[in-house]
């Protein structure tokens, strides 16, 4: 009998530290996610949290920042954007290593970077005018929607170019030759590219 009760207080004892460990990692999650949504609510912050992520070649990660920006048309082709260059982050490692010759990878990992850089100014304008018009769409000022959903359509020509490139680079890796049709694409590509990063970042500097 003693050691039944001695049992049931053990228990009891378990389940009580059990509990109060528990809430105290659940509360330190909250806080956690709390002060995480607190950072990308600052313009700032979440044009850096941006380029950081996709340089990393974190698609995931890059999905959870994107996800905090407000519910506008830019926001999924501003998604898909950045894990298109995440990928193509992590590709021209792939590529380099695989035998792709370091000219041409460092040119891409070059033009991802212009590229990052426009997406970040993107993602800091929908966060600034979040806190000039609030999160609902239709209340942004007409002109200004305007220029976002020509932004929008620019985003669709850098991603289609990023995804693009991504499968050449895959080509490449497969031929494994300096002068092979692969790099030729990759080059096709990469001008491809550049050419809509200049396009969005001439317009950007015209509209703003």
């Amino acid at each position: 009998m003693e050691l039944l009760v001695f049992g049931f207080v053990v228990f009891c004892i378990w389940a009580i530290v059990s509990d109060a460990q528990k809430k105290k990692r659940d509360r330190e999650a909250a806080e956690s996610e709390a002060a995480r949504v607190a950072q990308l609510s600052d313009p700032a912050q979440v044009g850096t949290e941006l380029a950081r992520t996709t340089r990393q070649g974190d698609p995931q990660r890059v999905h959870e920042v994107v996800g905090h920006l407000p519910a506008w048309p830019v926001r999924t082709p501003l998604l898909h954007t950045a894990q298109w260059l995440a990928a193509l982050t992590d590709g021209a490692g792939v590529a380099e290593a695989a035998g792709v010759h370091k000219d041409i990878t460092d040119r891409v990992r070059a033009t991802v970077e212009a590229a990052i850089v426009e997406l970040s100014a993107i993602a800091v304008k929908q966060v600034s005018l979040v806190r000039l018009f609030g999160h609902e769409w239709k209340k942004v000022d007409p002109v200004i929607r305007g220029r976002i959903e020509a932004q929008t359509r620019q985003l669709d020509l850098i991603c289609s170019a990023a995804a693009s490139l991504h499968h050449s680079l895959g080509v490449a890796v497969v031929e494994h030759r300096a002068n092979g049709r692969g790099v030729m694409v990759v080059e096709q590509d990469l001008h491809a590219l550049a050419d809509a990063i200049r396009q969005i970042s001439q317009d950007d500097n015209q509209q703003f």
